[in-house]
């Protein structure tokens, strides 16, 4: 009994001295978590039950006025549904663009390293820098490509209503498809050849042995990369604002923008506040069930 007794406190000892070694090693993270996200995220939900804006400095609890003031405004719906529409049809031809090169890549080929080398460069640049960079490329009385255009007989204004969104979408694609093809090449990198070996030898052809194998064994890496790129589309600011600013109106306002101008060029930080707040509830119950759906095909890919 003694010799049992002596063990059971020699392994609590052990599990002290663990609990406590992993506590000392997460705190970075924890006061990391605490400063840059629990307290920023604590700031912004309290400031959206408050009045605050440029004149109003009381900071005083106003309930959800905040609230009905934004659910009554037509921007905010305007803004909601063009970030839904523009991210729904971006992300789709991103991640259809990105598998297919993905499977182009994954064979050799003569000029891959440069061909690969030239694809990642979109994704290496600032998102910021890179509006610049279209911006001058497209301007109506500067840019080459307008210039190119009219070179051949062709007026078109690349930032009228009626082409602008199109616009974005090319260059959305232009500038992000090669990180879901990273995302996805890297998946089929760690495919296990003996898979396709053995598909191959039951005399499976190309597309069944795509449909039946490569897709079912890389649905965790595709709800991956298609959860970051959505929630990235969602709160796509930098290249829409340096290009558009949200214009023409309001016809490219995302969600991001809205937001910004709500708190910085009208001042109504409580406003703005209240549409962050709206924003994150709706995007949170969508975690849980990504993560759970990649988790889950994970393991049965395992098994």
């Amino acid at each position: 009994m003694s010799h049992t007794a002596e063990r059971a406190r020699t392994i609590s000892a052990e599990r002290r001295k663990r609990t406590v070694a992993a506590t000392v090693l997460s705190l970075p993270l924890i006061l990391f978590a605490a400063v840059f996200v629990i307290y920023p995220l604590a700031t912004g939900a309290l400031t959206a039950f408050q009045s605050s804006t440029l004149l109003d400095q009381s900071n005083e609890l106003n309930g959800i006025d905040n609230f009905i003031s934004l659910f009554r405004s037509d921007g905010f719906a305007k803004a909601a549904g063009f970030t839904v529409g523009f991210s729904a049809l971006v992300v789709a031809i991103e991640m259809l663009l990105g598998f297919a090169l993905a499977l182009l890549m994954n064979r050799a080929f003569p000029g891959k390293k440069l061909f690969f080398t030239l694809l990642l460069l979109p994704i290496m640049i600032a998102p910021a820098l890179l509006g610049v960079m279209f911006r001058l490329l497209l301007n109506g009385d500067i840019g080459a490509l307008p210039t190119l255009l009219e070179s051949v007989g062709l007026s078109v204004s690349l930032f009228s209503p009626d082409s602008v969104v199109p616009l974005l979408v090319v260059l959305d694609v232009l500038q992000w498809t090669p990180f879901t093809f990273l995302i996805i090449y890297a998946g089929l990198q760690s495919l296990p050849k003996e898979l396709l070996e053995a598909s191959a030898m039951d005399g499976a052809g190309y597309f069944r042995s795509l449909f039946s194998i490569v897709v079912p064994v890389l649905k965790p890496v595709l709800f991956a990369a298609f959860f970051l790129r959505a929630i990235d589309a969602i709160r796509t600011f930098d290249v829409i604002y340096v290009l558009t600013a949200g214009g023409p109106g309001t016809t490219t306002t995302t969600l991001s923008i809205y937001i910004y101008k709500t708190a910085f060029e009208a001042g109504d930080f409580g406003k703005a506040a209240a549409a962050a707040l709206v924003v994150l509830v709706c995007l949170l119950p969508f975690v849980p069930f990504i993560v759970r759906r990649i988790t889950s095909t994970g393991m049965e890919g395992k098994r």
